[in-house]
């Protein structure tokens, strides 16, 4: 199927407004919520600036055109401008590196919430580092595809004599979706272990599998645009408007976990506020002032996974009675070992 450049600027926007509006919900529940600032927090608003700097690009390099769609579509005039055309072609290749450094992001917040969920699971963590060691080298390595598939670098932007082959961008391509779809692997796979772990409910389950499916409709999206960019000779309309779609489905992919979670995290709260007993005098708040990083997925890790050990559960005085001459402090309940 081919798309003229008004088709891919309609999706780019389409897309790049959806991935926002995603992004700034994740950046206004975890303010509303008072969560620490931390690494995906600065993912994220650097996911935004390259969601904007990719369509600024894109409308360019789609009103200036590219060498590749001059030599190969048959529907594209050839440009009486060569300037024009080059400074097209260079904007397609910083638009590549725009993608990759967005979707590369997007597995750098998978990884920082499997890493949450699956914190204490050893070989899990293991896991975890080796995806991130996976992220860093292939992110590197598509960026230097990006520049040095055509050497010297002036055949992208080269008409006559043909350059040959290397403007379409194939190893670039095939680089970026194997990589993608590997690392893809990888994190269905450190989030395999909750799937084993015992006691869940069946809203639980159906949050797990529905992890797994998402990761896996991300894979199914990845050999699709690699597909049809194949099927159309590299078209950079067909390549902009499945980068946009790409864009978009792995950034809801990574969010969306999080965001359903902090609601989720949040309604629990409140209802455990509502059913707690108050006091008359001097009531005390059930909600902390920071709150932590409460997992979308109860985990039960030590029961599942950790030897048994005897445990105490301490027990707020406000949670035990109310009254005027209660101490504030806690008492420690002990109970039997876990089997």
């Amino acid at each position: 199927m081919s798309y003229n450049s008004i088709e891919a600027e309609q999706v780019g926007y389409a897309c790049a407004a959806l991935s926002v509006f995603i992004l700034c919900c994740r950046i206004v529940i975890s303010r509303w919520r008072r969560e620490p600032v931390d690494l995906s927090f600065f993912l994220v608003l650097l996911s935004m600036i390259i969601i904007v700097g990719r369509i600024v690009t894109n409308n360019f390099y789609l009103r200036y055109g590219n060498a590749n769609d001059v030599l190969h579509d048959p529907n594209v005039p050839d440009h009486e401008d060569p300037s024009r055309l080059k400074v097209g072609s260079i904007l397609v290749l910083l638009a590549r590196v725009l993608l990759t450094a967005f979707l590369w992001l997007q597995i750098g917040l998978l990884l920082l919430f499997y890493s949450r969920i699956t914190s204490g699971i050893t070989w899990a963590d293991r896991l975890a580092k080796l995806a991130w060691i996976t992220t860093l080298l292939t992110f590197a390595g598509i960026v230097l595809a990006t520049f040095l598939e055509c050497h010297p670098i002036e055949l992208y932007w080269q008409v006559d004599p043909d350059p040959g082959h290397c403007v379409r961008a194939y190893i670039q391509l095939l680089l970026q979706g194997i990589a993608n779809i590997v690392i893809d692997i990888l994190l269905l796979t450190i989030a395999y272990p909750l799937v084993c772990l015992r006691k869940r409910t069946l809203s639980e389950y159906i949050s797990l599998y529905t992890l797994f499916a998402l990761g896996t409709f991300c894979i199914v999206v990845t050999i699709i645009r690699v597909a049809l960019i194949f099927n159309e000779d590299s078209s950079q309309t067909t390549r902009s408007v499945w980068a946009s779609v790409q864009m978009f489905v792995s950034c809801f992919v990574a969010n969306a976990p999080t965001i359903y979670g902090s609601l989720r995290v949040v309604r629990r709260k409140r209802s455990g506020q509502r059913s707690a007993p108050s006091c008359a005098n001097g009531e005390l708040s059930a909600r902390p002032s920071r709150p932590g990083r409460d997992s979308w997925i109860k985990m039960d890790e030590e029961i599942a996974l950790r030897p048994t050990i005897p445990r105490t559960l301490t027990v707020p005085p406000a949670a035990i009675l109310c009254g005027t001459n209660i101490t504030p402090a806690l008492h420690p309940i002990p109970l039997c070992p876990i089997r």
